[in-house]
């Protein structure tokens, strides 16, 4: 009697690095987990900060400090009949007061304009009218008070003018800056306090200076060049400017 054959399906065999790969994948997964919370936290304080209330805070610290420069514009001005006779003469006034400033190192100067124009009368050109200008710069200084007092009596003096320098302008602005932040802080605190929050985190901040300020001329009148007189000294007081520095910028209130 012949029995029924039975199929049995072969064993599928183990492969050894399985059971490796499955730890192997599992502590992959449990070492991203604690990065994957830090960064679910980091983006919900993130987004937290964003939706906090904003408080926008400016504060500014200045100090008024003594200008250390000091601009003189001197000119000459002829009319003749003819440009070339007038031309002439401005330079020969010009040219041995450029040669004497230029040869000092304590100075700054250039020319401040040269031009020549027709003088109408009834509509028709009668004379010429020219007109040069020199422009010296220095620290105040009795000596060049007293020089350009000398000057005076050969040309005439547009303006004297006041000004800070850009590098006491600097010095200054960078002494103003820790203050300007501590004036900062103190009205954020204030403010978050006086709202009823517990503090604030800062978000946005910017820093500037107060900029140029012009020099401020003296009146024409008072530079008169009298004919014939003597050399008197300039009168001459520089007085203080102001320097400012603004922080301004946003904040976030927290509860």
């Amino acid at each position: 009697m012949t029995h029924p054959s039975t199929y049995r399906p072969p064993r599928r065999a183990r492969r050894p690095g399985a059971p490796v790969a499955a730890l192997a994948l599992a502590v992959a997964l449990a070492a991203c987990a604690p990065a994957s919370a830090a960064a679910q936290e980091a983006a919900a304080a993130a987004t937290h900060s964003a939706r906090a209330p904003q408080l926008s805070v400016s504060a500014t610290a200045y100090r008024d400090v003594p200008q250390d420069r000091i601009t003189v514009t001197l000119y000459a001005e002829r009319e003749s009949p003819q440009p070339a006779t007038g031309q002439a003469q401005v330079s020969e006034l010009l040219g041995p007061v450029l040669a004497r400033l230029k040869s000092r190192s304590d100075l700054e100067v250039q020319t401040s304009g040269y031009r020549t124009d027709p003088v109408w009368q009834q509509s028709r050109i009668v004379a010429w009218r020219t007109r040069g200008a020199l422009e010296v710069s220095a620290a105040p200084s009795e000596a060049f008070n007293q020089l350009i007092g000398e000057l005076a009596s050969r040309l005439n003096v547009e303006s004297v003018a006041y000004s800070l320098s850009r590098e006491a302008r600097l010095a200054v602005e960078h002494e103003l800056i820790a203050e300007a932040v501590r004036a900062f802080r103190a009205k954020a605190d204030t403010g978050a306090k006086a709202l009823g929050f517990r503090g604030y985190a800062v978000r946005e901040v910017s820093i500037g200076g107060s900029g140029p300020i012009r020099p401020e001329p003296v009146p024409k009148m008072m530079m008169a060049r009298a004919a014939e007189a003597a050399p008197v000294p300039l009168p001459a007081a520089e007085g203080k400017t102001t320097v400012s520095v603004m922080v301004s910028g946003t904040v976030a209130l927290e509860p």
